[in-house]
């Protein structure tokens, strides 16, 4: 009996609607430009608060440059992580979705190694793919193991590099190796750059703490400088806190000013950056014993989830201050939106501007900030223009800020305002349920040696 495979109708004309976005992407690549389609820039700093930087009002100077680059952009002044730490909230920043719609949320730790830190599904469309598809070329380089290309996150890039924990100048240096190439395409450019500092060790960056912090001694400076674990920084604390706590964040305060030198003289060797849209911001904050905690990933307070965001159009001409609430969700559909592109479906965020740079008025929004690390308990919080809820998943404790009138965070108003709890509770629990689960992650292996041993000098694990 002869036996015949037959092709259903429903794959033919997937296999049709395949070929006709191939021919419309190809037809679109050939007719994109430098000239007709802007070059973006990504810049994000790890563990970078908002309030740290002069454009949110911080009394010290430590972003001149940056400050300068704001003064020609729409600055939002309640942008939000979607976490506060690294991993699940770049995974956000690159995917548009929200933590528990990308699953990447955690590293653990057995017998002194690191392993199962989710790698980025391959089902979530991600920012540097969908602009590869229009016809950019895209380059990155990240300073952080969180970040390799093993781990998914090289995926749509041309051009990627994981340098490690490393400063500043060296990711410049990185960079700078592929500008002639850059310089030399036709095509339209995004380029990402992640930098590391601030982020603990907070080492001693002259000249700037000098000015900071004139009578700290040699004694100090080496052992604030040489510390990398937050948790033998907080027995250096138990001596003498106020003191001690005011000189971390003078050394905090200064690998600002150094990370913003680096990116001036980024720009001065390659002028043509000022060309470019740039989007920048942070991937989370930092806490110094606000709310009793040094650090970050500890729990979905301000000091750790309010981040800085300002985009710059080059034709703009003059800053803009937006109130709108933001979130690193809509990091990737604002860049595809003034490249031209349309999101897809599956991204959780939106394009904060449009093409010409243009805030567009919008109805109140609630942003989630989500942790899940399996370090602390798991909690969700819901973040608006006025109010914030966080809601720890195992205990079911709330706690309500109102963030006009507190934003510090220090009086939780959930017994005072039982009504206003349950309104919030209600709209947290129906976005959270009406987000789609994450696709199956798969896990890393345990890293080698050298990685391992730099994870545990900066305090990563034991």
């Amino acid at each position: 009996m002869e036996y015949r495979k037959t092709i259903p109708k429903a794959a033919i004309f997937l296999l049709i609607g395949l070929l006709a976005t191939s021919s419309y992407a190809s037809e679109t690549k050939s007719l994109i430009t430098k000239e007709t389609h802007p070059s973006l820039l990504l810049i994000t700093v790890d563990t970078l608060r908002a309030d740290r930087l002069p454009f949110y009002g911080y009394k010290r100077n430590t972003a001149p440059f940056l400050g300068k680059l704001a003064e020609h952009g729409i600055v939002f002044a309640n942008a939000y992580s979607t976490s506060s730490w690294t991993v699940p909230a770049v995974t956000s920043l690159v995917t548009g979705v929200y933590p528990s719609s990308h699953g990447v949320m955690r590293g653990s730790i057995k017998k002194g190694r690191v392993y199962k830190q989710e790698i980025v599904p391959r089902k979530l469309p991600n920012l540097p793919e969908q602009l590869r598809a229009l016809g950019y070329r895209t380059y990155a380089v990240t300073a952080s193991y969180h970040l390799t290309k093993e781990l998914g996150f090289g995926r749509g890039f041309d051009q990627y590099a994981c340098i490690g924990f490393c400063t500043a100048e060296k990711v410049n240096r990185a960079f700078l190796e592929w500008k002639h190439e850059i310089e030399s395409q036709n095509s339209p450019v995004f380029i990402w750059l992640h930098y590391f500092d601030p982020h603990i060790p907070y080492i001693a960056r002259q000249p700037w703490l000098k000015h900071y912090q004139s009578d700290e001694t040699e004694g100090e400076r080496s052992t604030i400088s040489s510390i990398s674990r937050p948790v033998k920084l907080r027995q250096v604390l138990k001596k003498n806190e106020p003191r001690i706590l005011t000189l971390i964040q003078s050394h905090y305060d200064s690998e600002i000013n150094y990370c913003d030198e680096q990116i001036k003289k980024l720009f001065q060797e390659f002028p043509s950056l000022d060309q470019y849209v740039l989007v920048f911001t942070a991937d989370h904050g930092e806490e110094f014993m606000e709310h009793g905690k040094l650090g970050h990933a500890n729990n979905l307070y301000n000091d750790t989830v309010r981040i800085p965001l300002f985009v710059r159009i080059p034709s703009s001409a003059s800053a803009t201050t937006s109130k709108e609430v933001a979130s690193l969700v809509d990091i990737a559909p604002t860049l595809l939106a003034i490249a031209g592109g349309k999101a897809p479906l599956s991204w959780q965020g939106r394009a904060l501007i449009d093409q010409k740079g243009h805030v567009s008025p919008r109805e109140e929004r609630y942003v989630l900030a989500q942790l899940n690390n399996g370090i602390v308990s798991s909690m969700n919080a819901l973040i608006g223009s006025n109010w914030k809820l966080i809601i720890n998943d195992k205990t079911q404790d709330k706690q309500l800020y109102n963030l006009m009138d507190d934003p510090t965070e220090r009086t939780n108003l959930t017994t005072a305002k039982p009504e206003k709890t349950k309104q919030q509770s209600d709209i947290l629990q129906k976005l959270v349920l009406t987000l789609p689960p994450a696709p199956k992650a798969k896990k890393n292996k345990p890293l080698q040696k050298d990685k391992e041993e730099m994870l545990r000098s900066l305090g990563y694990i034991q």
